[in-house]
């Protein structure tokens, strides 16, 4: 009996998740993304590479929202609905190769963003010719090919379950040996090797970022303390600090955006991982409940990762909150273009104790 109820509970929740859970995530996912490309867009962040990296990620996010969760949501709840004909493998062949090229594409842009920071940050005197919008566009089209080059081979192993024989759409078939081994043993090892290596990128830069935040603080209130100067050498500092207020919100939106790419998609590369190795939870009914709860889990969270990062901006971020008010038009746009100090390198050396803090 109390397995039975067990079973009723987690079908219920599972259910639910399926049912309710992907609309909400489409809606609002696709409203905040498109309002994350417009504050990205506008005067205040347009001439940062970090936001350009920021707008194309929230760019990706639309498209698979629409495009892939949609899909989704409608085979999990009106399986008929979808077609299933002779040709229906290369909707799969698309939706595979999307699925994994656009939540790759989300982990090395976040790479990206941290490493050119943490570059920025290590090698000051240099970031004003690397992190740059033009080489923020070419490293995009660059990710964009390494994630299609790593993921192509879903171009060629995908196909559609018949309905009803599967809760899922798309599934890889192995009509080989040579396939089968690939997908069991040296895919996983090739998608686990790319996620660590990302993952300890970012990490590294991460520390950095947040050892220059703690030291920009002290440097900071060390400047408060020996205010008083020339008139001129206030509106030299005042300068710099908006700079610097610039580049310390992007920082910490950006921590918070690559600490939640970690922990949204690590779970279902984990369980992915183990789920094409070795069978998991296929023995009772409570069993299989349970490992269909953990996937529903797991692959949501991919895409709620999707959807969070407008809400972690604007938690982190007073500029972007700000920016944000004057596109839906609540706040009237006082400052036409960005406020950055033009300071050559030469007078840079006069003003030494400013540009610490800049930077």
């Amino acid at each position: 009996m109390s397995e039975l109820t067990e079973k009723s509970i987690l079908c219920r929740i599972t259910d639910g998740l399926d049912l309710y859970f992907p609309p909400f995530l489409i809606v609002s996912g696709v409203v905040c993304n498109v309002l994350v490309v417009l504050v990205m867009r506008s005067a205040y962040f347009r001439s940062l590479s970090t936001s350009f990296y920021m707008m194309a990620n929230a760019v990706v996010d639309t498209f698979s929202l629409i495009s892939l969760l949609t899909v989704d949501w409608l085979n999990v709840n009106y399986p008929s609905t979808i077609y299933r004909g002779p040709d229906s493998h290369y909707m799969c062949k698309f939706f595979h190769f999307f699925g994994w090229v656009s939540s790759d594409v989300g982990v090395l842009l976040t790479m990206a963003m941290t490493l050119e920071r943490g570059l920025a940050i290590t090698f000051p005197l240099q970031s004003s010719s690397w992190c740059t919008t033009k080489r923020a566009k070419r490293v995009t089209v660059l990710v964009f090919i390494f994630a299609s080059i790593k993921d192509v081979n879903f171009l060629f192993t995908s196909d559609t379950y018949a309905l009803y024989e599967s809760d899922r759409l798309c599934y890889v078939y192995l009509d080989s040996a040579n396939l089968e081994i690939f997908w069991k043993f040296v895919w996983p090892w090739i998608h686990n090797v790319f996620l660590i290596v990302s993952f300890v990128a970012i990490i590294i830069s991460n520390i950095i970022i947040i050892r220059h935040i703690k030291m920009s603080d002290k440097i900071r209130k060390a400047q408060h303390q020996l205010s008083a100067s020339s008139a001129t050498d206030c509106v030299t500092k005042a300068a710099r600090l908006r700079q610097g207020s610039r580049k310390r919100q992007v920082a910490t939106m950006l921590l918070v955006d690559s600490f939640t790419v970690i922990v949204c998609t690590l779970p279902f590369s984990i369980f992915t991982t183990i789920d094409s190795n070795v069978v998991i939870l296929d023995g009772s009914s409570g069993e299989r409940d349970w490992k269909r709860f953990i996937s529903s889990m797991s692959f949501y969270l991919l895409y709620v990762n999707r959807c969070v990062n407008f809400y972690l901006y604007s938690w982190s971020g007073t500029r972007f909150r700000e920016a944000l008010l004057v596109v839906i038009g609540c706040k009237k746009n006082e400052q036409k273009t960005p406020r950055v100090a033009t300071i050559s390198y030469a007078k840079v050396n006069s003003v030494h104790t400013c540009y610490s803090i800049a930077e």
